[in-house]
């Protein structure tokens, strides 16, 4: 349910309605969370065990996949993995052939034989690919280059349905009521996978001094991830004394509705592409308080604080602060930056028909 995967899924929503076909390929292990709208529309989903199980094996069912199908073209979103799935697509002739890329460096170590095979990946995905896109200028650099990515890449906007992200009162209040909400609290909202690199545990352990000076304040927190990264999360709020006021709620299909319960948005990533979240966040008109590591690209309006993670008391001053204010006039500004589902896939659909950028 992360970013990536919906940006995907909303590349074939979005799409002139009967003239492609898509066929998505998932990994075993994986919620199908898409794949039922997908599949109303027409579409397939298709599922393998991961690469990592069995490349050879992996390398003879995608093969075997293409030849099937014939497809006209393979859009691949596995960052460095693509170097597999785009050299296959060649081999079978299929004529076009993308690599995209959703995010940036890593900020964890990364071993002598990882480091390997990302170059050797890169150069393959660089030879092999017809189209090279990303979410941002820094994602494309990271995968394909900065000079492969200036010559040949080209920036494709997250795209998100700026009427159904729109601020909402009746959304705010309805929201509210289901998790135990007063219309008084003072809500801190955030979206992310629970995974280290989202870095919800910064929020959770700045609440209990937020509450010093805000006793109503909660944090809102959407998404889902491993069963054991979940629980170390509520094992720290359990020993910040903070449990009754840290709601998880999982991974939800209406983060649309519940951006607009929310007071402020808290983005405290140690690393991102262009984050799908923040650029609704904004359209919800929802100030933005975010860590400085993320790409200047995702700053559409002046909703948007970036503060650098070690200052803690910069951040709970600034989430303590923030007010919205006039936040109905904000999805019309996402939709002017270039960021609506209605104009932002047409290139994507552009290259599928052959025509290229």
């Amino acid at each position: 349910m992360g970013g990536a995967e919906r940006v995907a899924a909303n590349i074939s929503k979005y799409a002139p309605e009967g003239e492609f076909e898509f066929h998505y390929l998932v990994f075993d292990g994986h919620e199908n969370v898409y794949g039922p709208e997908i599949e109303a529309r027409g579409g397939k989903v298709i599922t393998m065990p991961v690469p990592a199980s069995g490349y050879r094996k992996y390398i003879s069912r995608l093969s075997k996949l293409m030849r099937e199908n014939r497809y006209d073209a393979v859009h691949s979103h596995t960052m460095f993995n693509s170097g597999i799935n785009l050299a296959v697509a060649r081999i079978r002739g299929i004529p076009v052939r993308i690599a995209h890329s959703h995010t940036t460096k890593t900020e964890r170590p990364v071993s002598r034989a990882q480091k390997v095979y990302e170059k050797l990946m890169q150069l393959v995905i660089n030879r092999t690919a017809t189209d090279l896109l990303a979410c941002g200028v820094e994602a494309g650099e990271w995968l394909f280059g900065p000079k492969t990515f200036s010559k040949r890449g080209h920036v494709i906007r997250n795209g998100i349905d700026t009427d159904e992200f729109a601020f909402s009162e009746k959304k705010r209040e309805a929201i509210r009521e289901i998790y135990g909400l007063s219309k008084d609290d003072f809500v801190i909202g955030h979206s992310g996978t629970l995974i280290p690199l989202k870095n919800q545990e910064m929020l959770i352990r700045l609440l209990p001094q937020i509450k010093e000076t805000v006793p109503n304040a909660h944090l809102l927190l959407l998404g889902k991830g491993e069963e054991k990264q979940l629980d170390r999360l509520k094992k720290i709020a359990s020993e910040c004394g903070v449990t009754d006021s840290v709601l998880f709620c999982g991974g939800v299909m209406n983060v649309n509705e519940c951006l607009s319960a929310m007071d402020v948005f808290a983005f405290p990533s140690l690393r991102e592409g262009t984050p799908l979240a923040l650029i609704e966040a904004q359209a919800n008109g929802l100030p933005c308080v975010i860590s400085d590591r993320i790409p200047d690209d995702a700053v559409l309006t002046d909703l948007v604080r970036p503060i650098p993670l070690e200052e803690t008391d910069e951040w709970r001053m600034a989430l303590i602060g923030a007010r919205r204010i006039d936040p109905t006039k904000y999805a019309e500004k996402i939709e002017a930056a270039g960021y609506s589902t209605k104009t932002s896939y047409d290139p994507i659909y552009r290259i599928y028909r052959g025509n290229g950028l």
